[in-house]
């Protein structure tokens, strides 16, 4: 940071006010559903998988970020005095930024790398499970490896209901997830899926 002149700094500050707002936005309409769950008086017996996060920081902003994703992606990298041209415009309608690898770095912590790279890093992102009545254990962590594609089948068991054989007259392939249930009350539980 200190090696940074003050349009840089100004610029990389910017873009993670515009990630932090998007995150606290997200956060914020997730608070208004499930009070409205709450207010239903259906909260202890609803299913609720929050995943936050996009498999790690990314790093498509390089160096200094971009204001619009897809001018990386064409190879025209945006300069910090163009960045600091655009500031205000910074998560607006007619931005699509992307803030620079530093922060995608930063955000990944402790993890060692971001998005792009394929191993105990960045391609991670934290998943919570609340269930009160379904879910005896409280505020405990879960170690065991699971997926994305785990969410339905974990669904399907939790509601008994069987994978879909038949949906409209066409036969269904196997779902290739693994519930998560067991892992529930045993936090020790041996993995299920063992590979992707």
């Amino acid at each position: 940071w200190d090696e940074l002149d003050d349009d840089a700094k100004t610029v990389f500050a910017r873009q993670m006010e515009v990630y932090a707002t998007l995150t606290e936005h997200a956060d914020y309409e997730v608070g208004r559903l499930v009070d409205a769950i709450e207010e239903l008086g259906e909260l202890d017996n609803t299913l609720f998988f929050y995943i936050f996060g996009d498999n790690g920081g990314s790093v498509i902003g390089d160096l200094n970020g971009c204001f619009v994703e897809w001018s990386r992606l064409n190879e025209a990298p945006e300069d910090v005095p163009y960045l600091l041209s655009r500031l205000d415009e910074y998560g607006g309608p007619s931005s699509y930024p992307n803030y620079a690898v530093g922060w995608a770095l930063a955000g990944a912590t402790p993890c060692t790398w971001a998005i792009t790279m394929a191993h105990g890093g960045g391609n991670m992102a934290p998943l919570v499970v609340h269930w009160p009545k379904g879910i005896d254990s409280k505020g405990e962590m879960r170690r065991q490896y699971h997926h994305v594609i785990d969410v339905v089948p974990t669904i399907l068991e939790c509601v008994g209901i069987p994978d879909p054989k038949i949906v409209n007259g066409i036969a269904q392939i196997p779902m290739p997830g693994v519930s998560m249930h067991y892992t529930f009350d045993d936090g020790d539980a041996a993995d299920r899926h063992i590979t992707q």
